[in-house]
Protein backbone atom coordinates (compact mmCIF):
# COMPACT_ATOMS: atom_id res chain seq x y z
CA UNK A 1 0.00 0.00 0.00
CA UNK A 2 0.80 3.71 -0.96
CA UNK A 3 0.65 6.62 1.33
CA UNK A 4 1.06 10.26 -0.32
CA UNK A 5 1.17 11.85 2.28
CA UNK A 6 0.55 15.66 1.68
CA UNK A 7 2.96 17.93 4.21
CA UNK A 8 6.05 19.95 4.59
CA UNK A 9 8.69 17.75 4.91
CA UNK A 10 12.97 18.43 6.02
CA UNK A 11 12.01 21.76 7.36
CA UNK A 12 12.32 22.80 10.61
CA UNK A 13 8.75 22.60 11.84
CA UNK A 14 6.54 20.82 14.14
CA UNK A 15 4.53 19.84 10.95
CA UNK A 16 7.23 18.09 9.43
CA UNK A 17 8.36 16.32 12.85
CA UNK A 18 5.03 15.01 12.63
CA UNK A 19 5.36 13.89 9.46
CA UNK A 20 8.72 12.18 9.82
CA UNK A 21 7.70 10.41 12.98
CA UNK A 22 4.21 9.62 11.33
CA UNK A 23 6.52 7.79 8.08
CA UNK A 24 8.55 5.99 10.98
CA UNK A 25 6.52 4.06 13.00
CA UNK A 26 4.13 3.41 10.42
CA UNK A 27 6.47 1.69 8.12
CA UNK A 28 7.74 -0.11 11.39
CA UNK A 29 4.30 -1.39 12.72
CA UNK A 30 3.50 -2.53 8.69
CA UNK A 31 6.47 -2.77 6.56
CA UNK A 32 4.12 -3.52 3.69
CA UNK A 33 2.71 0.30 4.12
CA UNK A 34 5.31 2.80 2.06
CA UNK A 35 4.76 6.32 3.71
CA UNK A 36 5.57 8.93 0.48
CA UNK A 37 5.96 12.66 1.88
CA UNK A 38 5.48 14.88 -0.52
CA UNK A 39 6.07 18.89 -0.20
CA UNK A 40 4.98 19.44 -3.78
CA UNK A 41 1.74 18.30 -2.62
CA UNK A 42 0.85 21.59 -0.51
CA UNK A 43 -0.38 22.85 -3.47
CA UNK A 44 -3.42 20.65 -4.45
CA UNK A 45 -3.19 21.91 -8.34
CA UNK A 46 -0.44 19.70 -8.24
CA UNK A 47 -1.60 16.95 -6.84
CA UNK A 48 -5.00 16.76 -9.04
CA UNK A 49 -3.78 18.81 -12.04
CA UNK A 50 0.09 18.97 -12.44
CA UNK A 51 2.61 16.07 -12.15
CA UNK A 52 1.28 14.18 -9.35
CA UNK A 53 -2.05 13.46 -11.40
CA UNK A 54 0.36 10.83 -12.95
CA UNK A 55 0.60 8.98 -9.72
CA UNK A 56 -3.15 8.89 -8.97
CA UNK A 57 -3.85 7.93 -12.92
CA UNK A 58 -1.63 5.03 -13.09
CA UNK A 59 -2.84 3.48 -9.63
CA UNK A 60 -6.65 3.77 -10.87
CA UNK A 61 -5.69 2.03 -13.85
CA UNK A 62 -4.06 -1.42 -11.65
CA UNK A 63 -6.00 -4.24 -10.73
CA UNK A 64 -6.58 -3.60 -7.15
CA UNK A 65 -6.02 0.27 -6.55
CA UNK A 66 -4.02 0.51 -2.65
CA UNK A 67 -3.27 4.28 -2.82
CA UNK A 68 -4.27 7.01 0.05
CA UNK A 69 -4.06 10.01 0.28
CA UNK A 70 -3.44 11.48 3.88
CA UNK A 71 -3.83 15.45 4.49
CA UNK A 72 -1.26 16.51 7.26
CA UNK A 73 -3.34 19.69 7.70
CA UNK A 74 -2.32 22.18 9.04
CA UNK A 75 -4.04 26.35 8.55
CA UNK A 76 -0.93 27.79 7.77
CA UNK A 77 0.75 25.54 5.81
CA UNK A 78 -1.97 24.00 3.80
CA UNK A 79 -4.67 27.30 3.08
CA UNK A 80 -4.31 26.50 -0.28
CA UNK A 81 -6.09 22.62 0.75
CA UNK A 82 -10.08 23.19 0.54
CA UNK A 83 -12.72 20.72 1.65
CA UNK A 84 -13.58 20.97 -2.27
CA UNK A 85 -10.14 19.83 -3.33
CA UNK A 86 -10.56 16.73 -1.36
CA UNK A 87 -14.14 16.09 -2.34
CA UNK A 88 -12.41 15.75 -6.09
CA UNK A 89 -10.15 13.12 -5.09
CA UNK A 90 -13.06 11.32 -3.21
CA UNK A 91 -15.00 11.24 -6.12
CA UNK A 92 -12.34 9.19 -7.89
CA UNK A 93 -12.33 6.73 -5.47
CA UNK A 94 -9.76 7.62 -3.56
CA UNK A 95 -9.24 7.78 0.51
CA UNK A 96 -8.45 10.56 1.86
CA UNK A 97 -7.52 11.19 5.67
CA UNK A 98 -7.07 14.58 7.41
CA UNK A 99 -5.26 15.22 10.14
CA UNK A 100 -6.29 18.17 11.26
CA UNK A 101 -3.79 20.08 13.84
CA UNK A 102 -5.65 23.54 14.59
CA UNK A 103 -8.40 22.42 16.18
CA UNK A 104 -10.20 24.14 19.31
CA UNK A 105 -12.67 22.61 21.80
CA UNK A 106 -15.54 22.96 19.52
CA UNK A 107 -17.99 23.99 21.99
CA UNK A 108 -20.09 26.82 21.98
CA UNK A 109 -17.58 29.81 22.92
CA UNK A 110 -15.18 27.77 21.24
CA UNK A 111 -16.70 26.45 17.83
CA UNK A 112 -14.62 24.02 15.39
CA UNK A 113 -13.83 25.84 11.89
CA UNK A 114 -16.10 26.09 9.20
CA UNK A 115 -13.11 24.42 7.14
CA UNK A 116 -12.43 21.22 10.01
CA UNK A 117 -16.70 20.61 9.98
CA UNK A 118 -16.22 20.51 6.16
CA UNK A 119 -13.38 18.09 6.27
CA UNK A 120 -15.35 15.64 8.23
CA UNK A 121 -17.97 16.10 6.05
CA UNK A 122 -16.12 14.67 2.71
CA UNK A 123 -13.02 13.01 3.65
CA UNK A 124 -13.30 9.33 4.20
CA UNK A 125 -11.39 9.98 8.04
CA UNK A 126 -10.53 13.06 9.91
CA UNK A 127 -8.09 12.76 12.71
CA UNK A 128 -7.58 15.09 15.72
CA UNK A 129 -5.32 15.39 18.35
CA UNK A 130 -8.00 16.61 21.55
CA UNK A 131 -11.56 15.93 22.24
CA UNK A 132 -13.65 18.08 19.65
CA UNK A 133 -17.48 18.70 20.56
CA UNK A 134 -18.86 19.50 17.74
CA UNK A 135 -17.11 17.69 14.93
CA UNK A 136 -17.39 13.74 14.31
CA UNK A 137 -13.61 12.63 14.17
CA UNK A 138 -11.03 10.01 15.48
CA UNK A 139 -9.32 11.58 18.36
CA UNK A 140 -5.45 10.40 18.69
CA UNK A 141 -3.51 12.65 20.72
CA UNK A 142 -0.29 12.98 19.50
CA UNK A 143 2.09 10.37 19.96
CA UNK A 144 4.92 10.14 22.00
CA UNK A 145 8.34 9.09 20.72
CA UNK A 146 11.04 6.08 21.88
CA UNK A 147 12.35 6.06 25.30
CA UNK A 148 16.19 7.65 25.12
CA UNK A 149 18.90 5.03 23.71
CA UNK A 150 22.60 4.59 24.20
CA UNK A 151 24.71 8.00 23.91
CA UNK A 152 26.58 6.19 21.79
CA UNK A 153 24.07 6.57 19.10
CA UNK A 154 22.26 9.55 19.75
CA UNK A 155 24.23 11.95 21.32
CA UNK A 156 27.22 14.61 19.68
CA UNK A 157 29.59 13.55 21.91
CA UNK A 158 29.22 9.41 21.19
CA UNK A 159 30.00 6.91 24.09
CA UNK A 160 29.37 9.33 27.03
CA UNK A 161 27.04 11.77 28.71
CA UNK A 162 29.44 13.87 29.48
CA UNK A 163 27.10 17.08 29.54
CA UNK A 164 25.55 16.16 32.42
CA UNK A 165 28.61 16.54 35.08
CA UNK A 166 28.72 19.96 33.24
CA UNK A 167 31.06 19.32 30.64
CA UNK A 168 30.40 22.29 27.85
CA UNK A 169 31.34 19.34 25.56
CA UNK A 170 30.03 21.03 21.87
CA UNK A 171 31.24 20.24 18.41
CA UNK A 172 33.30 18.29 20.08
CA UNK A 173 35.24 20.10 21.88
CA UNK A 174 36.02 20.12 25.91
CA UNK A 175 35.56 23.88 27.20
CA UNK A 176 34.62 25.11 30.65
CA UNK A 177 32.30 24.04 33.06
CA UNK A 178 28.25 25.57 32.43
CA UNK A 179 26.97 23.87 36.04
CA UNK A 180 27.44 25.15 39.81
CA UNK A 181 28.63 21.93 41.03
CA UNK A 182 27.91 18.31 39.57
CA UNK A 183 24.92 17.55 41.31
CA UNK A 184 23.40 20.68 40.58
CA UNK A 185 19.73 20.03 39.27
CA UNK A 186 18.73 20.74 35.85
CA UNK A 187 15.39 22.01 34.25
CA UNK A 188 15.27 21.05 30.86
CA UNK A 189 12.62 22.26 28.17
CA UNK A 190 12.71 22.07 23.86
CA UNK A 191 10.82 24.11 20.97
CA UNK A 192 11.07 27.08 19.14
CA UNK A 193 12.13 29.76 20.92
CA UNK A 194 8.41 31.72 20.87
CA UNK A 195 7.82 34.92 23.51
CA UNK A 196 4.79 32.64 25.05
CA UNK A 197 7.35 29.65 25.48
CA UNK A 198 9.03 31.94 28.35
CA UNK A 199 12.75 30.66 28.36
CA UNK A 200 13.66 34.16 30.00
CA UNK A 201 11.36 33.93 32.44
CA UNK A 202 12.42 29.94 33.09
CA UNK A 203 16.27 31.18 33.08
CA UNK A 204 15.14 33.39 35.56
CA UNK A 205 13.46 31.16 37.99
CA UNK A 206 15.92 28.24 38.13
CA UNK A 207 18.53 30.79 38.70
CA UNK A 208 16.41 31.93 41.42
CA UNK A 209 16.02 28.54 43.65
CA UNK A 210 19.49 27.17 41.86
CA UNK A 211 19.00 24.78 38.87
CA UNK A 212 20.92 24.65 36.04
CA UNK A 213 18.92 25.02 32.41
CA UNK A 214 19.03 23.09 29.53
CA UNK A 215 17.59 24.77 26.14
CA UNK A 216 17.27 22.79 22.67
CA UNK A 217 15.96 25.43 20.75
CA UNK A 218 16.13 25.16 16.71
CA UNK A 219 16.11 28.87 16.11
CA UNK A 220 18.20 29.81 19.30
CA UNK A 221 20.07 33.18 18.16
CA UNK A 222 23.12 34.57 19.88
CA UNK A 223 21.78 36.82 21.16
CA UNK A 224 19.07 34.92 23.16
CA UNK A 225 22.47 32.52 24.09
CA UNK A 226 23.98 35.70 26.05
CA UNK A 227 20.35 36.82 27.58
CA UNK A 228 19.56 33.61 28.96
CA UNK A 229 23.61 33.00 30.07
CA UNK A 230 22.81 36.36 31.69
CA UNK A 231 19.95 35.01 33.38
CA UNK A 232 21.50 31.65 35.26
CA UNK A 233 24.69 31.21 34.11
CA UNK A 234 24.43 27.92 34.55
CA UNK A 235 22.65 27.02 31.34
CA UNK A 236 23.36 25.20 28.65
CA UNK A 237 21.81 25.78 24.85
CA UNK A 238 21.68 23.37 22.30
CA UNK A 239 20.96 25.41 18.92
CA UNK A 240 19.73 24.58 15.94
CA UNK A 241 18.40 21.50 13.81
CA UNK A 242 18.64 17.93 16.05
CA UNK A 243 16.93 14.72 15.31
CA UNK A 244 14.21 13.31 17.53
CA UNK A 245 16.64 10.93 19.25
CA UNK A 246 19.27 13.38 20.06
CA UNK A 247 16.21 15.47 22.06
CA UNK A 248 15.01 12.32 24.06
CA UNK A 249 18.69 11.83 24.95
CA UNK A 250 19.47 15.45 26.21
CA UNK A 251 15.87 15.49 27.99
CA UNK A 252 16.17 11.94 30.14
CA UNK A 253 19.56 13.63 31.43
CA UNK A 254 17.92 16.43 32.89
CA UNK A 255 16.16 16.39 36.78
CA UNK A 256 12.93 17.24 35.14
CA UNK A 257 10.95 19.14 32.12
CA UNK A 258 9.05 22.33 31.97
CA UNK A 259 6.54 24.02 29.67
CA UNK A 260 5.88 27.02 30.74
CA UNK A 261 3.98 28.15 28.04
CA UNK A 262 1.04 30.77 28.42
CA UNK A 263 -1.07 30.76 25.30
CA UNK A 264 -4.26 30.14 23.56
CA UNK A 265 -3.10 28.79 20.38
CA UNK A 266 -5.15 26.06 18.75
CA UNK A 267 -4.04 23.08 18.76
CA UNK A 268 -2.40 21.04 20.48
CA UNK A 269 2.15 20.61 21.42
CA UNK A 270 4.08 18.05 20.17
CA UNK A 271 7.63 19.55 22.31
CA UNK A 272 5.74 18.37 25.25
CA UNK A 273 5.53 14.92 23.99
CA UNK A 274 9.52 14.87 23.75
CA UNK A 275 9.74 15.84 27.53
CA UNK A 276 7.41 13.01 28.16
CA UNK A 277 9.33 10.85 26.41
CA UNK A 278 12.18 11.46 28.63
CA UNK A 279 10.19 9.61 31.70
CA UNK A 280 11.40 12.67 34.33
CA UNK A 281 8.81 14.58 35.74
CA UNK A 282 6.88 17.30 33.14
CA UNK A 283 5.85 20.30 34.85
CA UNK A 284 3.70 22.53 32.29
CA UNK A 285 1.04 24.97 33.01
CA UNK A 286 -2.54 23.95 33.62
CA UNK A 287 -3.81 27.31 31.40
CA UNK A 288 -2.31 26.95 28.67
CA UNK A 289 -4.94 25.47 26.06
CA UNK A 290 -2.19 23.77 23.97
CA UNK A 291 -1.95 20.35 26.71
CA UNK A 292 -5.70 20.79 27.17
CA UNK A 293 -5.74 17.01 26.07
CA UNK A 294 -3.61 15.73 28.45
CA UNK A 295 -5.12 17.50 31.13
CA UNK A 296 -8.53 15.99 30.45
CA UNK A 297 -6.72 12.79 30.01
CA UNK A 298 -6.81 10.57 33.19
CA UNK A 299 -3.60 9.65 33.23
CA UNK A 300 -1.98 12.65 31.76
CA UNK A 301 -4.39 14.84 34.50
CA UNK A 302 -3.08 12.59 37.07
CA UNK A 303 0.83 12.47 36.13
CA UNK A 304 2.04 15.74 34.84
CA UNK A 305 2.79 18.48 37.34
CA UNK A 306 0.14 20.69 36.71
CA UNK A 307 1.36 24.37 37.76
CA UNK A 308 -0.91 27.42 37.71
CA UNK A 309 1.70 30.06 38.48
CA UNK A 310 5.16 30.66 38.59
CA UNK A 311 5.26 31.06 42.39
CA UNK A 312 3.63 27.48 41.95
CA UNK A 313 7.20 26.46 39.60
CA UNK A 314 9.39 27.72 42.31
CA UNK A 315 7.53 25.71 45.31
CA UNK A 316 7.69 22.27 43.00
CA UNK A 317 11.41 23.01 42.15
CA UNK A 318 12.26 24.05 45.58
CA UNK A 319 9.90 21.39 48.14
CA UNK A 320 8.03 19.18 46.26
CA UNK A 321 9.61 17.62 43.14
CA UNK A 322 10.80 14.27 43.35
CA UNK A 323 13.58 12.87 40.50
CA UNK A 324 14.84 9.81 39.91
CA UNK A 325 16.06 7.76 37.42
CA UNK A 326 12.78 7.79 36.44
CA UNK A 327 8.76 8.75 37.22
CA UNK A 328 6.50 5.86 36.95
CA UNK A 329 3.03 7.70 35.88
CA UNK A 330 5.18 9.77 33.09
CA UNK A 331 6.65 6.26 31.91
CA UNK A 332 2.97 4.92 31.83
CA UNK A 333 1.95 7.94 30.02
CA UNK A 334 4.20 7.43 27.46
CA UNK A 335 3.76 4.06 26.89
CA UNK A 336 -0.23 4.72 26.58
CA UNK A 337 0.56 7.45 24.41
CA UNK A 338 3.59 5.74 22.24
CA UNK A 339 4.02 6.50 18.60
CA UNK A 340 4.61 3.03 18.73
CA UNK A 341 0.85 2.38 19.40
CA UNK A 342 -0.23 5.23 17.06
CA UNK A 343 1.69 3.13 14.18
CA UNK A 344 -0.27 0.50 13.99
CA UNK A 345 -3.30 2.37 14.70
CA UNK A 346 -2.68 4.43 11.47
CA UNK A 347 -1.39 1.72 9.58
CA UNK A 348 -4.80 -0.59 10.95
CA UNK A 349 -6.82 2.97 9.68
CA UNK A 350 -5.45 2.65 5.84
CA UNK A 351 -5.88 -1.02 5.23
CA UNK A 352 -9.79 -0.16 6.27
CA UNK A 353 -10.02 2.73 3.72
CA UNK A 354 -8.34 0.76 1.07
CA UNK A 355 -8.96 -2.75 1.53
CA UNK A 356 -12.03 -2.86 3.55
CA UNK A 357 -10.20 -4.49 6.78
CA UNK A 358 -12.09 -4.16 10.01
CA UNK A 359 -10.22 -1.90 12.47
Amino acid sequence: MRVLLVTSWDTPCGIADYAHLLKEYVERADPGVEVIPRSEALDPEWLLRGTGVELIHLNLHEKAPDLLIHINHHDGLHSRWTPDYVRQLTDLDLPVVVTYHDTTAGVSDLPSSDKLKAFAQVASSTIVHEPVGDVKAIYWRQGVPDAAQHPADYTPHPGHYGWMDGERTLHGARGETWKAYNQQPVLGTVGFNFPWKNYDRLCQVTAEVGWAMVILSNNATAEDIARWLTLNPSTLVIPGFLPGPTIVNYLAGCDATAFAYECANTGTSGAIRQGIAARKPVLAFQHCRQFRDLLLDPLGRLTLHWIDSWDTLKVELNHTLVSGRYEPGIVALAHQDSWQKLGYQHAALYHALVHGAPL
